[in-house]
Parts: C-alpha cells; sequence; structure tokens
C-alpha cells in the first residue's frame, strides 16, 4: 500500500480513536466509576422502590457494557495504527490477503477481509446450528465421566421448559401420554398417587 493512502487510513482512524476517547471520557463524567447513590444524588437506597434501584442499575450495567464495547473499539484501533506502524496494515490477519479499500474506509480497524470476517462470526455465533454452542457438546454419556455434564446442565435448565415442551405445541390441550416420556410419566403416576392416597 502506498504512503498516500497509509496517510489516508491514519488519518481515519486517528479521528476514530479521539471520538472513543471523548465518548469514554464523557461515560467518565456523568460519574460511571462512583457510588450510584453519589451520582443519583439519594443518600442511601433504603427509602428507594426495589424497581426504581432495579431500573438505576440496569442503566448502569447497560452503560458500562458501552463503556467496555468503547474499550474494544478503542483496542482495534490502536492495533490498526500498530499495523501501519509494521507495515501490515490492509493485510488481512488470517488468510494475508489484502482487504478490500472500500471495507477499510468505512471500517478502518478491520484486521480481517469480509470473508474471514464471516467465516469468523458463523464459527463464533451462536445462531448458527452447528453445535459449538450446545450442550450437547459436553454430553459424556459414552464415558466414564460421573461429574455434572452438559446434559446434566440442559436437564436442569429444561425442567422449566423449553420451546419444546407441552404447552407450546398447538393444539394440545391436556397431557396427552404420546407428548411425555416415560420419566415425566412415572413422575406423574406418583403424584396421582400421593393425591389419591389422601
Amino acid at each position: 500500500m502506498d504512503q498516500a493512502k497509509l496517510d489516508y487510513y491514519r488519518q481515519l482512524l486517528e479521528v476514530e480513536r479521539r471520538e472513543l476517547l471523548d465518548t469514554m471520557e464523557s461515560f467518565k463524567e456523568q460519574g460511571i466509576h462512583e457510588n450510584m447513590n453519589d451520582v443519583t444524588g439519594e443518600l442511601s437506597a433504603y427509602d428507594q422502590h426495589p424497581a426504581d434501584y432495579g431500573s438505576q442499575m440496569f442503566e448502569r450495567e447497560k452503560d458500562l457494557g458501552l463503556l467496555e464495547n468503547l474499550k474494544d473499539q478503542l483496542h482495534l484501533v490502536d492495533r490498526a495504527l500498530e499495523r501501519i506502524d509494521q507495515g501490515t496494515y490492509g493485510i488481512c490477519e488470517q488468510c494475508q490477503r489484502p482487504i478490500n479499500p472500500e471495507r477499510l474506509r468505512v471500517l478502518p480497524q478491520a484486521l480481517l477481509c469480509v470473508q474471514c470476517k464471516l467465516e469468523d462470526e458463523k464459527r463464533f455465533s451462536p445462531n448458527t446450528g452447528d453445535q459449538e454452542f450446545s450442550f450437547e457438546r459436553s454430553f459424556k454419556d459414552d464415558s466414564d465421566f460421573v461429574g455434572f455434564d452438559g446434559e446434566d446442565a440442559w436437564q436442569s435448565v429444561a425442567r422449566f421448559g423449553t420451546a419444546n415442551t407441552r404447552q407450546d405445541r398447538a393444539g394440545v390441550s391436556d397431557l396427552d401420554d404420546e407428548y411425555l416420556n416415560e420419566e415425566e410419566i412415572d413422575a406423574l403416576d406418583a403424584i396421582d398417587e400421593y393425591i389419591e392416597g389422601d
């Protein structure tokens, strides 16, 4: 990449860096790191209604999340500036091919080409349908493992309901045996016996 283009991208990155730092500073000025009671002007949380305090806590957590995102973006910008200094800017970190100039113009801190970024997002996305983020990846039924594994975790969570539980099936008005597994039938029979025994 020629020096004029590098200077152009450096300028874009430095503007982005200043904007990120200004935004982070505004979070600090608004009291992001201060005690919540000091920021809200309350002497104590004792007289606050729990819902009001919960709303304030939610807003604080949201702001902290945004601040973390800004820090991550700043880190990417700094890495891109380092790559300019090292002479590796504009080269994809994974496939080592040039990154499209249009991508760099829109997102100058990009470290990956579009194709590698799409593959990266697919690999780390919980919505891809693969088992990478599934409980199934840690099912250890076919091993001698006796600890709390993915299947145990799934069963603990699923007992509160899933998108596949009976109430979510169209046309199911009662607990038909055809929708129950053996474990559920045994549990319902035990409940019926207990109730009838009284």
